[in-house]
């Protein structure tokens, strides 16, 4: 924006000084030295022209601050819900370690009674495959925490000075009119705007590119100081006389102007083919997102209202019934191995469903959805 005054401002005036290295002898005195101002001026309405451009840029320029605000905003949803992903899933994995983990002394109990050592190789195994997971999912940890702080521009250093663990909520589903979105984004969207503000200002220049073809002036003042004249008494001896002056640039070379004028309106319509394009990416951008988005919010209904509760409500049975003697260790592992499978798909679909509604978001220029 502080280009715009730049732009409608005269050119800085001019002062000169000359002094006569051989004094010019005239009937009222010599004449020893010439201080002379002067001041161009362009052909009337260039100055608002180059204000006009220079504004339509600031504005742009503006909307740029705007769209990288929304991409910031944007990266950090993104890396929180993975962050708060990750100690869902550590909470899952070691819950259900402690549960297998549980299991080992009734397994050890009836090997002392003479069963065979099968089910505790099996079971062990499990509790090796969990602590792994275990392991593998708190190793990731520093490097989500890195994330979520460069994001932030959060100055960490170190391991030991890792974000704490958020807690992943689980969203409220919605219903999303995708056409009504599209056009939302389109009236509000920092990209859109700056492409919008970017065919106005290659506009701005192709009407600037007229000027080249008028005449530019310049205004000029000179005051001559005069010495005594030769001859006492001379009428007017001494008097220091002004010059006024005024020119004019010849606009001559057409060829050049002319190929100005074609290459601004190329520009224009370069920029309004950037953005057409920009607002049919935008269209397929919003189409798919909200796909993702309804997708995972089905995804998380099921897990949340059918699966996971009959999985859960499966493992409670077949632990029970392995304690009884009625199931066999591969039915139990295989159920708690399905209720890990559900858990952490359900938390990884409220994860996606919260990451679409940041890129939703940005994608409609922060405005509520």
């Amino acid at each position: 924006t502080e280009r715009v005054e730049q732009e409608s401002t005269l050119s800085d005036p001019k002062l000169s000084f000359g002094q006569f290295i051989e004094e010019v002898q005239t009937r009222t005195g010599p004449q020893e030295r010439r201080i002379g101002l002067s001041q161009a001026f362009p052909w009337p309405g260039k100055l608002s022209a180059k204000a006009d451009l220079a504004t339509r840029r600031a504005e742009a320029a503006w909307e740029q601050v705007e769209e990288e605000r929304l991409r910031v905003a944007r990266r950090i949803e993104e890396a929180f819900h993975e962050y708060a992903f990750l100690a869902s899933e550590l909470n899952i994995t070691t819950e259900l370690l402690g549960l297998v983990q549980g299991l080992e002394p009734v397994v050890q109990g009836r090997i002392r009674s003479g069963a065979g050592q099968e089910d505790l190789l099996r079971l062990q195994v499990e509790i090796g495959r969990l602590e792994d997971d275990v392991a593998s999912i708190t190793q990731r940890r520093s490097a989500l925490s890195a994330r979520l702080a460069d994001a932030m521009n959060l100055p960490l250093r170190g391991a030991e000075r890792m974000l704490p663990l958020p807690q992943l909520s689980a969203p409220t589903p919605s219903t999303r009119n995708t056409s009504a979105l599209v056009e939302q984004a389109l009236a509000s969207s920092p990209r859109i705007a700056v492409l919008e503000r970017r065919l106005e200002a290659a506009r701005s220049a192709e009407n600037l590119t007229k000027y080249k073809r008028r005449p530019e002036f310049s205004a000029r003042v000179d005051y001559i100081d005069t010495g005594d004249a030769l001859i006492a008494g001379t009428p007017g001896s001494g008097d220091d006389p002004l010059f006024a002056g005024l020119s004019v640039s010849l606009p001559v070379w057409t060829s050049s102007y002319s190929a100005a004028e074609r290459e601004a309106r190329h520009s224009v319509r370069a920029a309004r083919a950037r953005l057409e394009d920009a607002r049919s990416t935008l269209n397929a951008d919003i189409t798919d997102e909200v796909y993702r988005i309804d997708d995972s919010q089905r995804r998380l209904v099921l897990y949340r209202e059918s699966l996971v509760p009959r999985a859960r409500e499966a493992l409670q049975l077949t632990t029970a019934a392995y304690r009884t003697g009625s199931a066999s260790v591969l039915d139990l592992l295989d159920s708690e191995r399905a209720l890990l499978e559900f858990e952490l798909s359900y938390w990884r679909a409220c994860r996606e469903y919260l990451q679409g509604e940041a890129r939703l978001t940005e994608l409609l220029g922060g405005a509520a959805q």
